[in-house]
């Protein structure tokens, strides 16, 4: 009777795959291929003694903590009521604009691929701008209904520079042209750029999700700024570019100029 090779186990199996792909050089875990760091120790994957990657790694790192310190010293300005005037908003958007501007310029080769559209559809930003409209309406009218409910007040852009002249032109330009620009240049093309740089795409996808959040200084807006910005980040890597994020991101925020300029008319 003849002798037959003894069926493999499936750890076997498993074991005799991962020994030909990559491992770490840390742990001698298997490693696959869109890995940067080893699943099991944490490790940078590759070798340990490459110098380049690692200051690559740590410049990236110093460039976020600067960038967060800046952004949060800005932002943390709106709840000094000295500062709550309409030169100072425009200061301190002009401020935010900048830091956005330079932290792109450092990194401009990188941040470059970015301003480019080749993954250009009418179709594509249709749909998605169309998305960001129905979403901004929904939002809108629940977060009036929860200020409204936890704090009996309406928070309003428009009433904000309803004192001044060209009201709804400041409204849509500080409120939906400029976010839709500067806050995609600087977390969507340098933040989250950056923490490409040093970690995985799902956890910078999220970093840069809550990062976008929390600089907005509203805890009731985190329950929608966060899902915001998990999608613009998931399709800034997705089409490799901003644009389809600032269209987005200007078509929400002018449907909330639109929204609160049609409830100040009723009021009327």
């Amino acid at each position: 009777m003849d002798e037959f090779t003894p069926i493999a186990s499936k750890e076997e199996v498993e074991d005799a795959i991962d020994s030909t792909g990559p491992r770490c050089s840390s742990c001698d875990a298997p490693l696959r291929e869109e890995d940067r760091f080893c699943r099991k120790c944490g490790l940078v994957a590759g070798p340990l003694d490459d110098a380049g990657a690692a200051e690559k790694k740590w410049n990236a790192v110093r460039q976020l903590i600067l960038f967060f310190i800046i952004e949060a010293i800005i932002c943390a300005t709106s709840f000094v009521k000295a500062l709550d005037t309409f030169s100072w908003m425009v200061c301190g958007d002009v401020l935010l604009a900048l830091v956005a501007i330079v932290f792109v310029a450092l990194n401009w080769k990188a941040c470059k691929p970015l301003l480019t559209w080749n993954d250009f559809s009418w179709g594509r930003l249709l749909l998605y701008c169309t998305l960001a409209i129905v979403a901004s309406i929904i939002i809108s009218f629940v977060v009036d209904w929860l200020n409204l409910s936890l704090f009996s007040k309406r928070v309003s852009y428009h009433a904000y520079f309803s004192r001044y002249n060209y009201a709804i032109a400041l409204t849509i330009f500080f409120t939906a042209l400029t976010p839709s620009l500067f806050e995609e240049l600087a977390f969507r093309v340098f933040l989250l750029g950056k923490l490409l740089m040093v970690t995985e795409k799902r956890p910078a996808i999220f970093i840069s999700a809550f990062m976008f959040g929390i600089m907005h200084m509203s805890f009731l807006s985190l329950f929608w700024l966060i899902p915001f910005g998990l999608a613009l980040a998931w399709l800034r890597i997705r089409h490799r570019t901003m644009w389809y994020g600032s269209c987005i991101h200007f078509c929400f925020n002018f449907t909330v100029c639109i929204t609160e300029i049609w409830q100040a008319a009723r009021h009327y």
